[in-house]
């Protein structure tokens, strides 16, 4: 078979790790499998810095779906050997440039998890190709495994669509929530690293998920919020009617984040990935991605985690092929510009160019306080966030190059956080004909014409702003947004009729 064993997998991380230590971290997680296995992740960062912006990429959860924990340690690879040798990368028809890794590997820690079921894949490898489960022995049955994918503390036990509680289904949610250690270890590196962004990488279905899995999503009851459901209950406890809250600016986040990865992805030989909460392939509770972003809600003292799930691969005549294609290479390119697209839209250019200029993280977070609880509050707001998104990378890009332009912009933000901080600064001449100076060369520093929109749609409203204080340019920003075409950058690759439903539901779940 094509596909790496456990132990190659194993060999591969501590290989990476033993010879290139200034960029590959093992990390042996606290809980042995079931069965006793080690089971293991990789981080790979390059440059120094502390307390980075993490990424957390999950492979292997179901047994069966072998494609995935391949491709994560192949990306490993060749983000490496790209860095290292001053190259850019290309998967088909989608390129990263040597910059774009540069930036990546060098504001971001990737913890890759490539491999988090191991009993399981050995059990697939060697008994049974369609095993999905780990290998837990049930109390009082014969039958044998836990749904890793159902275990996690989010509205656990609740047992309705594609969630059960009978040892023998496929979809056992186990005895307890994170009663599996291999779903502690996925919650152990969640609790002790700052991972801000998370992905639990399927197959098959060619899908793009974000939360909610248990219920529809709605942005205007905050009342609404899984904490408050009766878990536990093996019944199918949540009313038609319920849908559960996200706050807008975190729907925003996720689609928007969604729909580049899938345009990425379609980039690579134009397959169609379809986004969409993960209620619309079927319920489901107890999810690792749906954990994640859940935490910071269950518990103030965490940080937020967008949590995703991506379904890599089509439906291939039968659930055999489609699980195990002869030659997965094809799809394993899809997937590993599904995870370099999150890992490029995890970079944040304020805090990457702001650690190295305030010694406290109090500038930081005020700016982070306008965005999140300012901004976020209208709609014309939200799009301004979106603007920001959308541009701070290939904007990255053209500042890192340039050491004149990078000065000018660690010099404006200096003033940008003095003026959030202290309302009674206001936005001067000086610093407006500055920032206007910037926008011009960054401008021409790019040929795409989609980001010189949105940049004259800054510069168009700088000109409205000067000389007010920080509370009145919010205000303004509130109510006006910004007039550009730019939002065709992050255009969404069109809906394509999926064939998940012409096989047998009971041998396919999430």
């Amino acid at each position: 078979m094509m596909y790496r064993t456990v132990s190659q997998i194993e060999s591969a991380i501590s290989i990476l790790a033993s010879w290139f230590p200034n960029f590959f971290t093992r990390i042996e997680l606290p809980e042995t499998s079931v069965e006793g296995r080690t089971v293991s992740a990789l981080r790979l960062r390059a440059g120094g810095g502390s307390s980075r912006r993490g990424v957390l990429v999950v492979g292997g959860t179901h047994a069966r779906e072998l494609m995935n924990p391949d491709a994560i340690v192949d990306l490993a690879i060749d983000l490496f050997l790209s860095y290292t040798n001053g190259t850019g990368h290309s998967y088909g028809n989608r390129s990263w440039t040597a910059e774009d890794i540069k930036i990546i590997l060098e504001s971001l820690d990737i913890w890759l998890l490539p491999c988090s079921n191991p009993d399981g894949r050995n059990y697939v490898m060697t008994a049974d190709s369609l095993w999905r489960k780990n290998r837990r022995q049930n109390a009082n049955t014969t039958c044998m495994g836990v749904d890793l994918n159902r275990n996690a503390d989010i509205v656990w036990g609740v047992a309705q669509g594609q969630t059960s509680c009978s040892p023998c289904s496929d979809v056992y949610c186990g005895p307890g929530a994170f009663s599996e250690p291999e779903t502690r270890n996925v919650k152990w590196l969640l609790d002790s690293e700052r991972i801000l962004s998370f992905v639990d990488v399927h197959s098959y279905s060619e899908l793009v998920l974000y939360p909610w899995g248990h219920a529809p999503t709605q942005t205007t009851d905050p009342t609404k919020q899984f904490t408050g459901i009766t878990t536990g209950t093996c019944t199918a406890s949540i009313p038609g009617s319920y849908s559960e809250y996200m706050p807008p600016i975190d729907l925003q986040r996720f689609t928007t984040v969604a729909h580049q990865i899938a345009s990425d992805i379609q980039a690579v030989r134009g397959r169609q990935y379809t986004v969409e909460p993960s209620i619309q392939l079927y319920p489901t509770t107890g999810t690792q991605g749906d954990y994640a972003y859940s935490r910071h809600l269950a518990n103030a003292a965490y940080e937020k985690t967008y949590g995703f799930t991506f379904e890599t691969g089509p439906w291939a005549g039968t659930v055999q092929d489609s699980f195990h294609p002869m030659d997965p290479s094809a799809i394993q390119n899809d997937a590993k510009a599904a995870i370099l697209s999150l890992l490029q839209q995890s970079v944040c250019s304020i805090e990457l160019i702001g650690l190295s200029l305030f010694a406290k993280q109090a500038p930081l977070d005020a700016l982070r306080t306008v965005r999140d609880r300012l901004l976020a509050t209208t709609a014309a707001g939200r799009e301004w966030v979106a603007l920001f998104e959308r541009v701070q990378f290939p904007l990255l890009s053209v500042v890192l190059k340039a050491p004149k332009l990078l000065e000018s912009a660690s010099e404006l933000l200096r003033s940008l956080t003095d003026w959030v901080m202290k309302d009674d600064v206001k936005l001067d001449q000086v610093d407006l004909r500055r920032a206007q100076q910037l926008i011009r060369q960054l401008a021409a520093g790019t040929k795409d014409r989609a980001l010189r929109a949105d940049l004259a749609a800054v510069s168009t409203h700088l000109s409205k702003v000067a000389g007010r204080p920080a509370q009145a340019v919010v205000a303004h920003l509130l109510r006006h947004r910004p007039a550009t075409a730019g939002k065709q950058s992050t255009k969404r690759p069109a809906k394509t009729t999926r064939k998940r439903k012409a096989e047998p539901l009971k041998k396919r779940h999430t």
